[in-house]
C-alpha cells in the first residue's frame, strides 16, 4: 500500500468520524427544541450524516 493509499484511507477515517461527532452534537441539541418541525428535519439531518459516514467507510474499505 502506498502512502498516497494510505493518507487518502486515513482522511475517509477522519471524516467519517467528523460526521458522526457532528451527527451526535445535533442530536443533542434537536432533544432540546421545542419546534417539532424543526426536530424532524435535524433528525433527517442526523440520518444523513451517520449515513455518509458508514458510505466513507465503506469507500475505505475499497481503496
Amino acid at each position: 500500500m502506498t502512502r498516497t493509499v494510505r493518507n487518502f484511507r486515513k482522511t475517509l477515517d477522519a471524516v467519517a468520524t467528523n460526521n458522526e461527532a457532528a451527527a451526535i452534537a445535533v442530536m443533542r441539541a434537536a432533544d432540546r427544541i421545542g419546534d417539532q418541525a424543526l426536530k424532524e428535519q435535524l433528525f433527517n439531518v442526523i440520518q444523513r450524516m451517520n449515513q455518509d459516514a458508514a458510505e466513507l467507510r465503506v469507500v475505505r474499505d475499497h481503496v
